[in-house]
């Protein structure tokens, strides 16, 4: 073997080894066990903000997560905290109804029912612009057979707004909205909403470049990896210069001996 196949297989052998060091070092795990929807919206605050985020199959396959660099977890929580994010799990009414076991008492099926209104409120007011997430709770009175009920029901809604929207002014429409939805709830009074808004947004400088003018891709690569990633190549340099040194010394032992004629 010659001195420019050692330096070939030299070179490929630094290249794979860079390559399985920068496989290997893929982040930690921000969030695990997510529905795809949740970590999409995960994914896409993560990347809106500048910070590198991959998304793959959990561990048990049972839900997605969401890996990034260790030297990021800070920025990203306060991003998605921001953002109200993720979001808990919405369920549909099949969900909430499915039936487990033989028979339910009128108390489970009457709390099944509340929450099915609620959680159906809830995904209404998700759809509302600026809207960050919201929670319903609902007071429904028993039935009196007599039908001389004096309890009336009631609602109570709080929504999460984002930190760049105001919804103070559509209180008016927003009760009505919850009013109409609720079978029995006939006083506009009976329906009470609180507006809170999440976090700062984090600084769109921060998105673009990290502390001492390191743009943000760069600074999101983990310090395991620079280091490996900086071994690797300086592995690869030697690997370079010496091959060049042999092929230097092949070439000079090639060369015939000059003879002395004077």
């Amino acid at each position: 073997m010659n001195a420019s196949n050692a330096h070939k297989r030299l070179a490929i052998l630094a290249l794979l080894l860079a390559c399985l060091a920068l496989a290997g070092c893929s982040g930690s795990a921000l969030y695990s066990n997510l529905e795809e929807q949740q970590a999409n919206q995960v994914m896409a605050a993560l990347l809106g903000a500048g910070i590198k985020a991959d998304k793959n199959l959990s561990a048990d396959k049972k839900g997605w997560e969401v890996r990034i660099a260790e030297s990021d977890f800070p920025r990203a929580m306060d991003v998605l905290h921001a953002r109200g994010l993720p979001r808990r799990q919405s369920f549909t009414m099949g969900e909430i109804f499915k039936k487990e076991g033989f028979a339910t008492s009128a108390t489970q099926e009457k709390a099944l029912y509340v929450f099915g209104l609620e959680e159906s409120m809830r995904q209404k007011l998700l759809k509302i612009d600026g809207v960050v997430d919201a929670a319903v709770s609902i007071a429904l009175p028993d039935r009196n057979p007599l039908g001389d009920n004096k309890a009336k029901s009631s609602a109570s809604v709080f929504i999460y707004q984002d930190p760049g929207t105001d919804l103070r002014d559509r209180e008016t429409d927003l009760k009505v909205g919850v009013k109409d939805s609720i079978e029995g709830l006939d006083d506009l009074d009976q329906v009470t909403i609180k507006f809170f808004t999440v976090g700062a947004t984090a600084p769109r400088q921060a998105a673009t470049d990290a502390p001492g003018g390191m743009p943000a891709v760069l600074s999101s690569i983990s310090p395991l990896t620079v280091a490996i990633t900086l071994g690797v190549a300086v592995l690869l340099a030697l690997a370079i210069a010496f091959g060049s040194r042999a092929r230097a010394r092949l070439a000079q032992a090639k060369q015939p001996q000059r003879v002395w004629n004077g």
